[in-house]
């Protein structure tokens, strides 16, 4: 013990130079080296977090509000239940309708892992207002380009709201169910957020579709099939990859055709014009003979 400490003497010399010291930083000796990366374990390697509809830093909301939690531990028969999917303010829904309608970015990070059900639920409504009044002009047009009386069909309506409400919700609905089968984990909300602000083009494009034009109307058709399409598409493609190769092409042309039908039902029910067919010419009546008067 008597050996423990010792004093040091240093010169100015050496006080002079000791900006020339250089200090190494030495591994301590608890610290265990890596193995060589062919003996490393699979689970000391660090995985990369999936994207899609299994991600949970997309779907699990990350900071939920106070209204959020407490309405997440109401009875799922309250209001207050499902009043955490309407938790959206207008800034947050006019950046989702503006990314639905230029699908450059991915929608699931636009939506910062809280999708809602407000969105989806007056964009569809929205649309089939819209489709009723656009085609209640249609026909009005149509009939005065036919000479013929105009007739008040409700019956656009009822048929809008079906088709509509059964695209908005019904077909994401069995998407979900199809994928969720098949092991792809999707989240249900984001599914129905999807397909509800896809619909978001078909308002802009049922009011120009008023054209009498058919070139015209047909590449409106055109422009807003193929914006919600690769919307849709781009933003369900990380969870069909989670299927089969086989499996997820099904289910991808099955999309297709589903959206492929919505734009063709529209075109040909509330975007048509019908020209009334030329009526067969008439023979000439003969001239009446005229009575000789007395």
């Amino acid at each position: 013990m008597s050996n423990a400490y010792r004093a040091i003497e240093i010169d100015d010399d050496e006080l002079n130079n000791a900006t020339e010291l250089q200090f190494q930083n030495f591994p301590s000796s608890n610290t265990t080296t890596n193995p060589p990366a062919g003996n490393m374990s699979s689970a000391n390697t660090p995985q990369p977090r999936s994207t899609g509809f299994g991600s949970a830093s997309i779907f699990e909301p990350a900071r939920p509000t106070a209204q959020q939690e407490q309405a997440a531990k109401s009875p799922i028969w309250s209001i207050a239940y499902y009043s955490r999917f309407f938790d959206v303010d207008t800034n947050q829904v006019m950046e989702r309708l503006f990314a639905s309608v230029i699908p450059k970015d991915n929608f699931l990070e636009v939506m910062g892992g809280r999708p809602d059900l407000y969105g989806p639920f007056w964009i569809a409504t929205t649309v089939i207002f819209v489709l009723f009044v656009t085609s209640s002009i249609v026909d009005s047009i149509n009939a005065y380009l036919n000479k013929t009386t105009y007739q008040y069909n409700i019956f656009q309506m009822t048929f809008a709201f079906g088709t509509i409400y059964t695209y908005a919700f019904i077909i994401p609905l069995l998407v979900w169910g199809a994928t969720k089968y098949f092991g792809c984990q999707p989240d249900l909300l984001e599914m129905l957020a999807l397909y509800g602000y896809a619909l978001t083009i078909w308002i802009p494009v049922s009011v120009l579709s008023v054209i009498p034009i058919e070139l015209a109307r047909w590449i409106l058709l055109g422009i807003g099939a193929g914006v919600s399409g690769v919307f849709l598409i781009r933003n369900m493609y990380p969870v069909l990859q989670r299927a089969e190769a086989q499996i997820a092409k099904i289910i991808l042309i099955l999309v297709i055709v589903l959206h492929g039908a919505l734009a063709l039902v529209l075109k040909y029910k509330f975007f048509a014009y019908n020209a009334a067919p030329d009526a067969p010419p008439t023979a000439p009546t003969p001239p009446t003979p005229e009575t000789p008067k007395f």
